[in-house]
C-alpha cells in the first residue's frame, strides 16, 4: 500500500502542473518534470542581458564602420568647415577593402582529407568528393564572398554548421550559412568562443509568423527586455509587431563528460529544449560537443574572440584625408569663382557686371575703389597638396594594399623585379586567406561531425571524377562511427577496443585566376617539350621533377613511376618472346630483336639531352599575350630553376 502511495504522490503533478491520471487502481506512468523550468530561462535572459552590456562598444564599431563602408562618414566626424558646403567623403579605405576582399575570392578554397590510419583510406576519399558537394547546395561560394566583406571590414567572419532536419521534406541536411556578429553573444574576456560558458544568437521575428507555428504562444507575452540594433540603411526597418527569439547553446557535465545542450526561448516561453527531449537528454545537441560557430579573425585583439579590420585600421587616416580634401575643395572653388566686396550705395548696374557677355557696365556717378573690390584668396602652396598625398600613400602602407597589387609597377619594367614587388605586396593578404583556410578547415570538420551523427540514410551526391565525367557517390556514417580495432595475431578472442576515425584537412586555392589557369598550362607544355612524357625517359623525368615543385606533381610522379614499371615488364615480356623465337621460330628471332632495338630507340646508358622547345612570341600589345609571356615566364622559373 505503501509503494501505491509512493507512486501516487510521484504521479500527482506532471511538468505542466497538472494532476496525474488515475483509472482505479491503476496508476498512470508520472510525466518527468521538465528540466527546463521558467526560472532557468529568466536566468539564461539575465545572463544574456549581461553579456550584450559588455558587447556594447564592439556593437558601436560596428555601427560606425558600416557608415564609413556606406560612405557617411561625415556623420560621425566632427563638424568642420561650412555646413551648407556638400561635404563628400574620398573612398580610398573602399578600395581597399575591395582589393582585399578580390584577393579572398581569387584565393576560394577547396579540401583534400587523408586519413590518419589505412583503413580510412575510402571513407577520405569518400569526403573529398562529397565535402565540395554539401558545401555547394548550400550555396557557400555566396555565404563565403559575404562574410569576406564582413572579415576585411569589421575584422570577423562568422559561419554556422547545423543539422537542419526540415530539409529535404524532412529527410534532414546539413546546413552552412553564414552568422551577423551583432546578434551573437558571448561570455566576456575569453578568446575562443568555445570556451564561453553560454552562446546566444537571437533574431527578430514576426509574432504572429511565431504564432502560426507555435500555437502555445497565443496570449503569451513575448516581450524581452533586450533589443537589436539595426544597421542604418536606406530603408527603415521597424521593431514593431516583432519577437526576439534567442537560441541559446549551453554546456552541461554529465558523468564527467561535457555535453553540448540547445534551448530555443522567445519572450521567457520555451520552444524547445533538448535536455527535455527523451533522445537527446543524455547525449546533448551535438555530438562533438562544441557550439556550432566558426569565426574568421582577421586581425586579433586581446581578452576577445572577434577582432580589427581594414576600416578600423585606416578610418583616422581616411578621416584625415577626407579634411584635407574639403579644405583644397573650397581652396579650389574659392579661386575659381572671383567673389567682390559690393558697397550698398555703390552706382554699379550688377546685371550687367554679372551678365560676362556684356563688354560694357553702366555706372552712375564717379566710381571709386570703394564701390566695388575683389575679395582677396589666399592661394595654397604645393605643400598642402604633397601633404594630402603622403596621406593617402600612408593610408596604402597601413593598408597593405600597395599600387602594384592592383597592376601599377611603379615604373618598374623588369619582369624578376614586377615579380619579386608583387611577392612583397602580396604577403598580407596570403596572411588574410591562411586564416580563412583555418576557419574553412574548422568548418568542414563541423560538417564531418554532422555527417557522422546524422547520416544514418545513404545519401546520394553527382560528382565530377576522372576523365571530367559525372560519377555519383553514396555517403552515410557506417564507415565513420566508431569502429572495433582490428585483433593482433593471437589475440583474436580478446576485445580491442574501439577506434573513431579521425581525418586530417587539406585547404589549397581552386585553379580559379585565368592567370594561375595558365602558368600550369604552360608548365605542362613545357614540361611535355622536355620529354618528361615519355615513358623511355622515365628515369630521367624522375630525377628531374624531384628537384621540381608545383602544384600536382606527386600525381604526374605516381603516373611516371607507373610508366616506368610498365616499361621494364615490357622489356621482360619482349626478351622471353626473343627467347621462345629463337627456340621454336629461328627465322623470325631477327626480326623480333630488330623489333625490340627498334622500340628502345638508343642504346642503354647513352644520355638523353632535353631541350627547350623555342616558344612563339606573343603579340605585342594585347592584354593576352602579355599573360601568356608572364605564364610562361613562371612555368620556365619553376621548371628550370637553375637557368
Amino acid at each position: 500500500m505503501s509503494e501505491i502511495m509512493n507512486q501516487m504522490n510521484q504521479g500527482m503533478m506532471t511538468g505542466n502542473n497538472e494532476p496525474g491520471m488515475m483509472a482505479g487502481n491503476n496508476i498512470a506512468p508520472a510525466i518527468p518534470a521538465r528540466k527546463m523550468t521558467r526560472e532557468r530561462v529568466q536566468k539564461a535572459a539575465d545572463t544574456l542581458k549581461k553579456y550584450a552590456a559588455d558587447k556594447q562598444r564592439y556593437k558601436s564599431r560596428l555601427l560606425e564602420d558600416e557608415k564609413w563602408w556606406q560612405a557617411h562618414a561625415w556623420d560621425v566626424m566632427l563638424e568642420q568647415g561650412n555646413p551648407n558646403m556638400p561635404k563628400r567623403p574620398t573612398k580610398w579605405l573602399v578600395n581597399v577593402i575591395l582589393g582585399k576582399h578580390a584577393d579572398l575570392m581569387d584565393a576560394y578554397p577547396e579540401p583534400v582529407i587523408l586519413p590518419r590510419e589505412q583503413n580510412d583510406e575510402a571513407e577520405a576519399r569518400k569526403l573529398t568528393s562529397i565535402l565540395p558537394v554539401i558545401l555547394e547546395q548550400n550555396d557557400f561560394e555566396q555565404v563565403y564572398s559575404n562574410q569576406a566583406w564582413e572579415k576585411n571590414k569589421h575584422g570577423t567572419g562568422a559561419y554556422a554548421v547545423y543539422w537542419d532536419s526540415e530539409k529535404l521534406n524532412g529527410l534532414g541536411d546539413i546546413c552552412v550559412c553564414g552568422v551577423d556578429m551583432m546578434n551573437l553573444f558571448w561570455e566576456p574576456g575569453i578568446e575562443d568562443i568555445q570556451k564561453s560558458r553560454n552562446v546566444f544568437l537571437v533574431a527578430a521575428e514576426d509574432k504572429e509568423t511565431l504564432k502560426q507555428r507555435y500555437p502555445q504562444l497565443e496570449d503569451k507575452n513575448l516581450q524581452s527586455e533586450l533589443t537589436v540594433q539595426p544597421y542604418q540603411t536606406e530603408g527603415k526597418p521597424t521593431q514593431q509587431d516583432k519577437a526576439l527569439v534567442v537560441d541559446w547553446y549551453y554546456h552541461t557535465w554529465d558523468g564527467g563528460r561535457k555535453t553540448l545542450h540547445y534551448c530555443k526561448f522567445v519572450g521567457l516561453e520555451v520552444l524547445y529544449a533538448s535536455e527535455d527531449d527523451e533522445k537527446l537528454q543524455g547525449r546533448g545537441w551535438y555530438d562533438d560537443g562544441e557550439y556550432p560557430f566558426v569565426l574568421d579573425v582577421l586581425f586579433p585583439q586581446k581578452q576577445s574572440p572577434v577582432g580589427w579590420g581594414y576600416l578600423d585600421l585606416g578610418k583616422d587616416t581616411q578621416e584625415e584625408i577626407d579634411l584635407i580634401s574639403y579644405a583644397l575643395t573650397i581652396n579650389t572653388l574659392a579661386g575659381a569663382i572671383p567673389r567682390y566686396f559690393r558697397h550698398r550705395d555703390s552706382a554699379i548696374n550688377l546685371e550687367q557686371f554679372l551678365d560676362f557677355t556684356q563688354p560694357v557696365i553702366e555706372v552712375e556717378g564717379s566710381l571709386s575703389d570703394a564701390d566695388m573690390r575683389p575679395v582677396e584668396h589666399y592661394k595654397l602652396d604645393g605643400n598642402y597638396m604633397s601633404y594630402w598625398q603622403n596621406k593617402i600613400e600612408e593610408l596604402k602602407s597601413v593598408t597593405g594594399n600597395m599600387d602594384v597589387q592592383n597592376g601599377g609597377t611603379g615604373g618598374v619594367t623588369a619582369a624578376s623585379g614586377i615579380a619579386a614587388l608583387q611577392e612583397a605586396a602580396g604577403r598580407t593578404s596570403r596572411d588574410g586567406n591562411r586564416g580563412t583556410y583555418r576557419a574553412y578547415s574548422q568548418i568542414l570538420e563541423k560538417v564531418i561531425e554532422r555527417i557522422r551523427q546524422f547520416y544514418d540514410v545513404p545519401r546520394t551526391f553527382r560528382i565530377l571524377g576522372d576523365g571530367a565525367q559525372y560519377q555519383y557517390e553514396t555517403m552515410d556514417n557506417s564507415g565513420i562511427v566508431l569502429q572495433p580495432n582490428q585483433p593482433i595475431r593471437g589475440l583474436e578472442d580478446m576485445n580491442m577496443g574501439w577506434r573513431l576515425p579521425v581525418f586530417d584537412i587539406q585547404v589549397a586555392a581552386q585553379k580559379q585566376n585565368s592567370y594561375s589557369k595558365m602558368a600550369q598550362n604552360e608548365l605542362a607544355i613545357q614540361l611535355m617539350g622536355c620529354g618528361v612524357f615519355n615513358p623511355e625517359m622515365a628515369d630521367q623525368s624522375l630525377l628531374l621533377l624531384g628537384m621540381m615543385d608545383f602544384k600536382d606533381k606527386d600525381t604526374l610522379v605516381q603516373k611516371l613511376q607507373g610508366f616506368q614499371t610498365m616499361k621494364k615488364l615490357l622489356a621482360q615480356y619482349q626478351m622471353l618472346a626473343l627467347e621462345l623465337a629463337k627456340k621454336y621460330e629461328p627465322q623470325t628471332a631477327a626480326a623480333i630483336a630488330q623489333s625490340v632495338v627498334g622500340q628502345a630507340g638508343q642504346p642503354q646508358g647513352t644520355p638523353v639531352r632535353m631541350t627547350m622547345p623555342e616558344q612563339p612570341k606573343g603579340t605585342a600589345g594585347t592584354a593576352d599575350a602579355a599573360n601568356v609571356v608572364k605564364a610562361r615566364e613562371q612555368a620556365r622559373a619553376v621548371s628550370q630553376p637553375d637557368a
